[in-house]
């Protein structure tokens, strides 16, 4: 998101963020609507948050920005390894997602309308070409993480994603439930749709304490704000944060479980 205010910094422009459900964190086209104007020219949403998992009403989300004649960049980092995205039947502008979230390399993708990646200016070398998308690419292709995004990107197409969905949905409601059950943890977060995905704080323990508490447990979270800053700041959870853990589709209930016993013995 940074990149995205130092531009509009440089340039004059004004970027306005829409807030969240405060109770649910859900973000509702509504919440959009609100800080339209004829002036916006671009909408720039996650698929997923990062964070607590909320999925956005991106179809009315796309809606709404185009009625407004508006552009929509979509974030699917954390939305690509757990659910299919179809850019089409969205209808969005451009999407970017990177491949390490889904078991590949370290390697961003970006995938654009030809008339948005051809209108665009690109910071790049004089002798690079200026055609599309080559004039997007970098100078000397990276061939063996390519290679590596290929095998990762058929393994994605070969995974019922309706199954993996159902199970990583069940594995999610096992966590939330026993988090809320304990009176000493605080969970972040009540979206109806959102990915496997959980931020909880435990009282009196920093995010930090709490994870190095579950790293000698071999449970692996991360702590901090995880580059949702501006989540973080509104929640009122700065300097610390709060843990984040998550749950893919090679995660089983023995894993739920280990963490909900490990988290209960903070109490």
């Amino acid at each position: 998101m940074r990149p995205w205010v130092i531009h509009a910094e440089r340039n004059g422009a004004t970027v306005r963020f829409a807030d969240p459900d405060p109770e649910t964190l859900e973000l509702p086209a509504a919440a959009i609507e609100a800080v339209l104007t004829d002036r916006t020219r671009w909408v720039a949403v996650t698929a997923a948050s990062n964070a607590v998992g909320t999925v956005p009403d991106l179809p009315g989300i796309i809606r709404a920005a185009h009625a407004a004649g508006a552009r929509v960049y979509v974030d699917a980092v954390h939305a690509a390894p757990h659910r299919r995205l179809d850019v089409e039947a969205l209808g969005c502008d451009a999407l970017a997602c990177s491949a390490y979230k889904w078991f590949g390399p370290h390697i961003g993708i970006l995938w654009g309308h030809q008339e948005v990646l051809a209108e665009l200016e690109v910071d790049k070398l004089e002798p690079s070409p200026d055609q599309v998308p080559d004039r997007w690419e970098l100078g000397t292709l990276p061939f063996e993480s390519l290679a590596g995004v290929r095998a990762a990107a058929d393994y994605m197409l070969s995974t019922d994603w309706d199954t993996v969905r159902e199970h990583e949905s069940r594995l999610l409601a096992g966590a939330l439930n026993g988090l809320r059950s304990m009176e000493h943890v605080t969970v972040y977060g009540a979206a109806a749709e959102r990915a496997p995905t959980l931020m909880f704080n435990v009282a009196g323990r920093t995010a930090d304490e709490v994870a190095a508490a579950l790293a000698e447990r071999e449970i692996a979270v991360w702590q901090g704000n995880y580059y949702a800053w501006e989540l973080e700041r509104h929640l009122g959870l700065a300097p610390h944060g709060a843990i984040r853990a998550g749950f893919v589709h090679y995660n089983d209930e023995a894993d739920a479980e280990r963490l909900l016993a490990a988290v209960a013995d903070l109490g």
